[in-house]
């Protein structure tokens, strides 16, 4: 019988159960490691922006003329945001039903 007409029974209160509510399982962004940014380092001799670590974002200076005096043609490009976590460095879990074989 049921305990409140919309659940079988003992099932009203499973936390594993897909009708109620759960805390969301978050993981780390694939899109950016986790970090929540992208950092680009800007060629400026061969005009083109190529993506970077933000270590080595942090290492690269401001200006095209501290680059010349340091006999580099890198410097610090953009810093976006990642669109994929919104800046969080995580996303929710989503299960990937394609991955089951149907029968």
């Amino acid at each position: 019988m049921y305990e409140s007409g919309y659940y079988p029974a003992g099932a009203e209160f499973d936390p594993r159960a897909p009708w109620n509510e759960r805390e969301p399982t978050m993981v780390e962004c694939a899109a950016c490691g986790g970090k929540g940014y992208h950092w680009y380092a800007y060629d400026f001799e061969a005009d083109y922006e190529t993506e970077c670590s933000e270590e080595t974002w942090n290492m690269l200076p401001e200006t095209e003329e501290e680059a010349i005096a340091k006999r580099m043609h890198f410097i610090k490009g953009e810093k976006e945001t990642c669109e994929v976590c919104d800046g969080e460095g995580e996303v929710e879990y989503e299960p990937d039903y394609d991955d089951y074989d149907e029968d």
